[in-house]
């Protein structure tokens, strides 16, 4: 699917992502999982939930009409993911590592096959290259 240049850095982001979550679904060695995961979460993972959190939505809100129900989703996944990888801890159980594996997968999955295509309809070239601005300029700012 061809993405607005508003969302394609975000969109590449959830690529790495997707790797991420394939080792955690098929790690054998969850510490090797977690502490791989910890560190994308700390390269790009935490600053990329921050821009959808604090740029993504307001902007939406501010250029459109931002889908409350999908708003809250994100909200509600970025909550349960940054919780399950807090609790995984030191030595985490295999199967908390794969948990986390699965809902990353399926939190990528809504943010492309819903929530980017919501804000894709919603919003005219004019406003999609507004957000496009504000996405990058927080990205540049981390």
């Amino acid at each position: 699917m061809k993405r607005s240049e508003a969302l394609r850095s975000l969109s590449r982001e959830h690529h790495q992502a997707l790797t991420i979550a394939q080792e955690l679904r098929r790690a054998d060695d969850p510490e090797r999982a977690a502490a791989r995961f910890h560190e994308f979460w700390g390269r790009a993972g935490a600053l990329h939930f921050r821009i959808e959190e604090e740029v993504l939505l307001p902007t939406w809100e501010l250029l459109g009409t931002v889908n409350a129900e999908a708003a809250s989703r994100l909200a509600k996944e970025h909550l349960e993911l940054r919780a399950a990888a807090l609790a995984l801890g030191e030595e985490p159980p295999l199967a908390a590592v794969r948990e986390l594996g699965e809902k990353l997968v399926a939190h990528v999955r809504f943010e492309e096959r819903e929530l980017f295509s919501l804000i894709e309809a919603d919003l005219g070239a004019a406003e999609l290259e507004l957000l496009a601005r504000a996405v990058a300029e927080a990205e540049g700012s981390q």
